[in-house]
């Protein structure tokens, strides 16, 4: 046995690791601790213990450094709201809703799909767009008007082990920071290079807060206060919440949703359990009993939100709402298991059980998956940080070849009639 010395701020403690050649049993250890607990705790109230993570306060000087570009209209083509309800358009182009599911790394495939659709000979403009962690990445930048050419460069150009980020002096051992940041943060990296990217590419295209991002369509079935061109999936696991940012920021949270970063919403969406640390996010006391939130990603509990811009005021859709989810079209997982799998790999067949049943009942509903490209991201893992180049394009492809396919056949007005075939 070895040890360090780690100083807080009122004592000196002695900390003490084993020697990391004894075996590699004890950083698996400490993740199936550490998934255990949270898989059989995240559904409870919050239970007031210290939270080590970023937070919203400690972040807003650090995205306030990237300058603002002024928003320019968009190089698409793309109408009013109020031009269409007037009969008069900019140009000719097909409008949808757009939905991205949640997948780590694998976001260059959401990419291709959303080159597809924005290719078309009849290409697609996106009026709102939600996701769920990668999917919410995406999403983001789709609607700080970044076209998808725009999009992949920024993904091509990103060492996604950039956000393998420890954090402190224990960072610079070998292994040690990765297994002190699942004990004492929740996490293995900290997650501060992913949210200060999001900060510089959304500020470079004029969003900073979600005022930037604000959606003024009268023909709209969403009240006014949950007009905004992005929705972001957040898990709440503090109180056992599936957040909707911005739409839940005023009666949940009870803050004002105009004077909070984008980036930050993203970030907590992203937070991929024991990856990245959990997201704090500010809260108004008087309405949450807590003075911020324990975020984690929106995967936990909706992944692929399929039906958040489904209208349910009896009125017909002006338009469809599409999405694109990071697999294949199936029903059963059965690439993660065998009889003889170790307990790391159970709890990860338990947690990713919990993650795709809310969603499950979308992907089995044709209605649903009429309207859905289905991307093949086999053989790729959500959390592989080191793909290369081909890795990426490989992806990108995929995505593009099953948003192309998806358009032989999608036809909205026999959507619309009750044809999902």
């Amino acid at each position: 046995m070895w040890h360090l010395l780690y100083k807080n701020r009122t004592t000196r403690t002695r900390i003490h690791f084993p020697r990391l050649s004894e075996g590699k049993l004890t950083l698996l250890s400490t993740a199936t601790l550490t998934i255990i607990y949270y898989v059989t705790t995240a559904w409870f109230p919050y239970t007031n213990r210290r939270l080590q993570s970023l937070d919203t306060e400690s972040t807003w000087a650090q995205c306030s450094k990237y300058p603002t570009t002024p928003r320019t209209a968009s190089t698409a083509c793309r109408a009013s709201h109020a031009g269409r309800s007037s009969g008069k358009a900019w140009c000719i182009m097909a409008d949808a809703d757009l939905v991205l599911e949640g997948g780590g790394v694998k976001g260059s495939g959401l990419v291709g799909a959303v080159t597809a659709l924005a290719e078309h000979s009849d290409p697609y403009t996106f009026h709102r767009v939600a996701g769920t962690s990668a999917g919410a990445i995406v999403a983001g930048f789709l609607s700080a008007g970044m076209s998808a050419t725009d999009i992949k460069s920024v993904m091509d150009a990103l060492d996604f082990s950039q956000f393998e980020d420890e954090a402190g002096f224990m960072g610079h051992i070998p292994g040690v920071g990765q297994a002190t940041g699942l004990l004492f943060h929740e996490g293995l990296f900290q997650g501060g290079f992913m949210h200060d990217w999001l900060c510089e590419t959304l500020s470079a295209h004029g969003v900073r807060t979600w005022a930037d991002l604000k959606d003024d369509d009268p023909g709209s079935a969403l009240p006014p206060n949950q007009r905004y061109k992005l929705v972001v999936v957040v898990s709440d696991v503090s109180r056992g919440l599936m957040l909707r940012l911005p739409w839940d920021y005023q009666p949940l949270l009870g803050i004002d949703p105009d004077s909070q970063l984008v980036a930050d919403a993203i970030r907590a969406s992203a937070s991929i359990p024991f990856f990245f640390r959990p997201w704090k996010m500010t809260a108004n006391q008087e309405a949450t009993g807590h003075s911020q939130i324990l975020c984690v990603d929106g995967g936990l509990l909706s992944n692929f939100p399929m039906g958040i811009f489904d209208r349910h005021d009896g009125q017909g859709s002006r338009w469809p709402t599409i999405g694109v989810k990071l697999a294949a079209q199936t029903t059963i997982r059965t690439e993660d298991w065998n009889p003889n799998n170790s307990n790391v790999q159970l709890a990860k067949s338990l947690l990713g059980t919990m993650m795709g049943a809310h969603d499950s009942a979308y992907v089995n509903d044709p209605q649903a998956a009429s309207r859905t490209i289905f991307v093949n991201t086999t053989p790729y893992k959500a959390t592989d940080f080191h793909l290369t180049a081909e890795d990426k394009g490989n992806l990108f492809t995929k995505g593009r070849q099953s948003g192309e396919k998806f358009l032989t056949t999608w036809d909205w007005q026999k959507w619309q009639a009750g044809d999902y075939s």
